[in-house]
């Protein structure tokens, strides 16, 4: 742990409040690009999807570029998108601009989390991954709130501004705080390659995806659930997010400590545990339907509790398994989060007309079990590239069979 790690989480950060600015500025965005809200709240699909897709096509192709050099690149880039969307003239300008800022972020984001899982000694990666995850929550809580302000006090553009300065503020601290970074190591493409097939790794990306798809799924559609399970007004709302958004950043450390101290799969196990059992009460809730508004704060605190607690120990998972592809398999799991994000949206809609809103809760608690059983079936599997399984892999093991 050290200063190196406040660029990492600065970057994560300002990636966040880039991807979901757009949501804050909807009216306005419309009105100046001359289209429907609809369409502009495409711009944070379109963004998510290019995420994606990019963040491993980019592992791939820049492996053997110094770390200094893709860091440079990438953030300048991604402050180049940025400022054509601040002067986007029309909305396939804004539509360019989203693409290049995605495939930019995508670039330096499996970088930060590899360097955050391998760079401080093993016994502390879980609370450097929780500080990264951190960051992410941070940017809904924070950084999306502040764009939208100024967005609305000096007009949209604005918005726009304040995440190329904040992309500045990246590029400096990363080429000034970060240490050297070696590049991976120069092994061929299929050995490179090989963990990603192994069943403990896509097991654990299939776990990350569940994880994201039921947590974008409850909070998408958080309004229509309390409202439900209590009446909940819009003010009641936008104190829940609140609420959530602190327990979620506050989380999100106390993963990485639990991680730390209990090893990935208790966890695991314990934040699952949480998110199912709050999950379930807020099932019962929507079924009574006079829950009390107190009731439904502790509610959503104790799930943004549990999706903050479980973030951090699958990355750790996932990184024991990696071997030399760290890079490909953090690449693959932003992949994973984000399709899951862009599938839970799809999914809470399609339950919410068909079957109405206790169904996401009890989906929720299904897709909790699932995760559990993905890591506990595969707490033993070594990475398929005839290594042995790290020392993070044993100690897990170790603590399982206790």
């Amino acid at each position: 742990m050290g200063i190196w790690l406040v660029p990492l989480v600065l970057a994560l950060f300002t990636f966040g409040t880039g991807d979901f600015v757009v949501a804050g500025l909807l009216p306005e965005l419309a009105e100046g690009l001359d289209v429907s809200e609809s369409a502009v709240g495409q711009l944070v699909t379109v963004y998510s999807l290019v995420y994606a897709l990019a963040a491993p096509t980019a592992v791939v192709f820049t492996t053997r570029l110094p770390r200094r050099t893709l860091v440079t690149v990438s953030m300048l880039l991604f402050m180049g998108g940025n400022l054509l969307a601040a002067y986007a003239p029309s909305y396939s300008v804004m539509l360019a601009s989203r693409v290049l800022s995605a495939a930019a972020a995508a670039a330096v984001t499996p970088l930060c989390f590899s360097t955050a899982g391998t760079l401080p000694p093993e016994q502390h990666r879980g609370k450097a991954l929780g500080m990264l995850s951190g960051g992410i929550m941070l940017s809904q809580l924070v950084g999306v709130p502040a764009g939208t302000w100024l967005g609305g006090l000096l007009g949209w553009q604005a918005a726009f501004w304040l995440v190329t300065a904040l992309g500045a503020v990246v590029l400096v601290t990363m080429l000034t705080l970060l240490p050297p970074l070696q590049l991976p190591p120069a092994n061929r493409f299929r050995d490179r390659m090989a963990p990603l097939t192994s069943g403990a790794v896509a097991r654990g990306l299939l776990a990350m995806l569940t994880l994201s798809a039921g947590s974008m799924m409850m909070m998408t559609y958080i309004a229509p659930v309390m409202s439900a399970a209590g009446g909940v007004t819009t003010n009641g709302i936008a104190l829940l997010f609140l609420s959530a958004g602190i327990a979620g950043v506050v989380a999100a450390q106390l993963g990485g400590a639990l991680n730390d101290a209990l090893g990935p799969l208790r966890t695991v196990c314990i934040g699952a545990a949480v998110l199912a059992l709050s999950m379930a009460a807020l099932a019962g809730a929507v079924v009574w339907g006079q829950a009390p508004f107190w009731l439904l704060i502790i509610l959503a605190v104790f799930m943004a509790l549990a999706i903050g607690l479980l973030n951090p120990p699958l990355a750790v998972w996932l990184l024991g398994r990696a071997g030399p592809s760290s890079n490909e398999v953090m690449a693959l799991n932003t992949s994973a989060t984000y399709i899951g994000t862009s599938a839970g949206s799809v999914l809470g809609g399609l339950l919410l007309s068909g079957f109405g809103p206790t169904a996401l809760p009890v989906l929720a608690v299904v897709e909790m079990i699932v995760v559990v059983l993905l890591i506990a079936t595969a707490r033993t599997s070594a990475p398929d590239s005839g290594q042995q399984p790290s020392a993070a892999v044993e100690e897990e093991v170790r603590h399982a069979s206790d």
